[in-house]
């Protein structure tokens, strides 16, 4: 399912793991764990991300993914984008592009020109 706006949710990658945590009683709680794949590691508070622009195209990595929505890490933050059932998705990890043609979702893998700095 989706997350949920109401809940704040974080990404830790660490020792190859990708934890899903949810803050709850003031204190992170891990709510689901996969494998990290190509995902730097870090903290990526995606309770921060912006609701993407249906008329922009972001560069961006793919950071995590539910069955409604996909989260990207951009220079400037975070951006949240709705995905129809059934999205095929690249790994999480890759650089992609999204933009949408006639109002649906495009994504592209690209190879980045820089890389994105994150910082913990």
């Amino acid at each position: 399912n989706g997350i949920h706006k109401e809940m704040k949710y974080r990404i830790l990658v660490l020792n190859g793991q990708r934890l899903v945590e949810r803050f709850e009683d003031n204190k992170w709680k891990t709510v689901r764990s996969y494998k990290a794949g190509s995902l730097k590691g870090g903290i990526y508070n995606i309770f921060m991300a912006k609701d993407g622009n249906i008329n922009e195209v972001i560069e961006g990595i793919l950071v995590h993914s539910t069955k409604e929505e996909i989260f990207l890490r951009c220079n400037f933050g975070f951006v949240r984008y709705d995905i129809p059932q059934k999205f095929k998705l690249p790994e999480i990890g890759s650089a992609v592009t999204v933009m949408f043609d006639h109002d649906e979702i495009k994504l592209q893998k690209i190879e980045l020109k820089r890389q994105l700095k994150h910082t913990i």
